[in-house]
């Protein structure tokens, strides 16, 4: 099979896995949660009881014959659609871009939840994308020396590192961070006034002693505090989100490195010991050649693996972290929708975390097989 055969065959597999995440998903919120809360992000207070209704049934969820919003409310059998004709309504109107209307508090209730989603993601994909190449300077490098000195002093520190990455809790390290760097460390400005060295949340720093306390403006070419400050030639905007993303970054990074390297750390021992290494370093061949032309190009297989799969973590947004530092992604919304029982923007987030997943493992066998032209699909 040719790979952009096997790619238009994993495409079409694509809309069977997400086909399956939308029914589990609806079952699983619509089918735990009163009726009610499904139109609450619909009705106002000064509305009467029969334009409630109207609205419950013009969502599908109510039937039309129901007599009135109190039976309603109440779940009388005749007055609640069956859930599975509930799904083929939603179905038919996302498949139309209609995810309904959001009411998490603070984020502008009432807003189109695709609208909202759409205006939050590319703030946590940045914070992604940061910690993905945070995680890669470092873990290739320390995968590469651990196995190049095995069992010596660089190995055991990079297995200390690593199970500490392990070992610690993302929000125990989160808040250690904030106390180190927000509160403790503190840096005079004089007049007896002092501001901390880093900011511990949001995702733009104007108030510490690295950023720039007037940043300006930028115009929202993509929605990321950072890349914007570059298109729009503003470096104070683009500092002040870099340092921003500083804390949380690192805070995501620690457990990725740590199981980043361990990988391929293992994978470098296992190509160390094959035959075509002892032959290159027979030939006379530089060490460093053998260890980064040779070994590495092969080891680093299994490492872009878990690379894509934890990319695909960090995008589809990490709510602990988010919401520690206040960072106003897709994760920390999720986090409030789900108290406020805002079904629509849930529904919306799965969705899009599972669609990301999908294509991770997708582009991961797109660059295994460019990789390595051994492998055929």
């Amino acid at each position: 099979m040719k790979l952009y055969e096997y790619i238009i065959r994993r495409l079409l597999l694509m809309v069977f896995v997400l086909f399956t995440v939308s029914v589990l998903i609806f079952w699983l919120v619509r089918g735990n949660v009163p009726p009610a809360s499904l139109v609450a992000a619909y009705i106002t207070p000064k509305m009467t009881d029969v334009a409630k209704l109207g609205e419950a049934q013009g969502l599908g969820v109510a039937t039309r014959s129901c007599p009135s919003w109190t039976d309603f409310t109440d779940r009388l059998p005749s007055c609640i659609v069956p859930l599975q004709d509930q799904y083929f309504k939603w179905l038919e109107n996302i498949l139309k871009g209609n995810f309904g209307y959001s009411l998490i508090p603070g984020l502008a209730p009432g807003t189109e939840t695709l609208q909202l989603f759409s205006g939050l993601f590319p703030v946590t994909a940045e914070l992604a994308i940061t910690s993905l190449v945070l995680t890669v300077i470092i873990a290739f490098p320390l995968g590469v020396i651990s196995a190049t000195h095995n069992n010596k002093w660089p190995d055991h520190l990079s297995r200390i590192l690593a199970l500490s990455g392990y070992s610690v809790p993302i929000f125990w390290l989160a808040f250690l961070l904030q106390i180190v760097f927000v509160i403790y460390i503190s840096i005079p400005i004089g007049h007896g006034l002092s501001l901390n060295l880093l900011p511990g949340s949001g995702d733009i720093a104007t108030s510490c002693f690295l950023c720039f306390a007037n940043p300006g403006t930028v115009h929202a070419y993509t929605g990321m505090p950072m890349l914007d400050g570059i298109l729009s030639l503003n470096f104070k905007y683009f500092w002040d989100g870099l340092v921003a993303v500083i804390l949380p970054s690192i805070t995501l990074a620690v457990a990725t490195i740590a199981a980043l390297t361990r990988i391929l750390r293992s994978s470098m021992l296992d190509c160390l010991r094959q035959d075509y290494v002892l032959l290159a370093r027979s030939k006379g061949l530089r060490e460093r050649t053998v260890i980064y032309r040779h070994a590495l190009k092969n080891a680093i297989l299994p490492a872009i693996t878990i690379t894509g799969l934890i990319f695909a973590f960090l995008l589809g947004g990490v709510v602990v972290v988010e919401t520690i530092f206040t960072w106003p992604g897709v994760g920390r919304a999720a986090v409030e929708a789900a108290t406020a029982f805002d079904v629509n923007f849930l529904e919306l987030y799965v969705l899009v975390t599972a669609l990301i997943i999908v294509l991770a493992n997708l582009t991961v066998d797109v660059m295994y097989a460019i990789l390595d032209p051994r492998i055929r699909y």
